[in-house]
């Protein structure tokens, strides 16, 4: 089994009870900035978190997710995860390869802490530019070069402290300590996962190379700022409209 199979056995559990992963969720959402009628790809979609999240948080609008993953554990449990969700397809996808959705496809595209650990991360932006309407968003979480667990860890018991009333803080407690096993699993995989960043074998990025990436692939409106307990960027950027100058922005957050 590859590192990604195990880490589909373990991923979801470890992470939903993660503070700063549920706050990645709300920032995600958010920035999708999500309206009625639109049709969303969740490329790299994973045990289907970010598509529960749209969908919860957007109740009331009629609104269509694609998720695909190249795992067929982790789509295994997107399908659990969002069997009574309306309007969700899911299916296997290697987002190494073309994309298997004519031009023009989505109003929006989310990759959260997937583009990192492909094989071009620019030929993969050309993609998803190439799915995305004219003038439609994409939205990615990527690692910084320098992100590790600690400041996860520590961001999650600083949350964790300030909870009330005392049983949901003690709930939470009992909660980490019970996921002890599971969490060591995943500490042991993202240790792997950063070993290779260190060896550039994954793109962890600067502002700098994700905004060239950016714009080289003809994005524009580009912003981006940090998420994830400061681990990640938040990127937003939106596909050039024939007819209008876009305006290259990088956040300073």
């Amino acid at each position: 089994m590859s590192i990604w199979g195990i880490y589909s056995c373990f991923y979801d559990l470890s992470l939903r009870n993660l503070f700063p992963y549920r706050q990645l969720l709300d920032d995600l959402s958010s920035a999708l900035e999500v309206k009625d009628g639109e049709r969303i790809l969740d490329a790299g979609c994973g045990p289907g978190a970010v598509i529960e999240r749209v969908i919860k948080e957007n109740r009331g609008k009629t609104i269509s997710v694609v998720g695909v993953d190249f795992s067929r554990g982790m789509i295994g449990r997107a399908r659990k995860r969002c069997m009574k969700l309306p309007d969700v397809r899911l299916q296997v996808a290697d987002l190494n390869r073309k994309l298997e959705f004519p031009d023009n496809s989505f109003d929006k595209v989310v990759c959260s802490n997937v583009l990192y650990a492909l094989e071009n991360p620019e030929k993969v932006l050309s993609e998803f530019y190439r799915v995305l309407k004219p003038g439609a968003a994409v939205v990615i979480a990527n690692p910084k070069p320098n992100a590790g667990e600690r400041e996860l860890v520590r961001e999650h018991l600083r949350t964790l402290r300030r909870l009330s009333p005392f049983h949901r803080r003690a709930y939470h407690m009992i909660v980490s300590i019970l996921l002890i096993p599971v969490n060591l699993v995943v500490t042991t995989i993202n240790k792997i996962i950063l070993t290779r960043a260190r060896n550039r074998e994954y793109y962890f990025l600067d502002k700098g190379s994700l905004s060239r990436i950016l714009q080289e692939v003809r994005f524009r409106n580009i912003s981006i700022s940090s998420c994830y307990a400061d681990q990640c960027w938040l990127v937003r950027a939106e596909k050039w409209e024939s007819g209008q100058d876009g305006e290259d922005r990088v956040s300073d957050s």
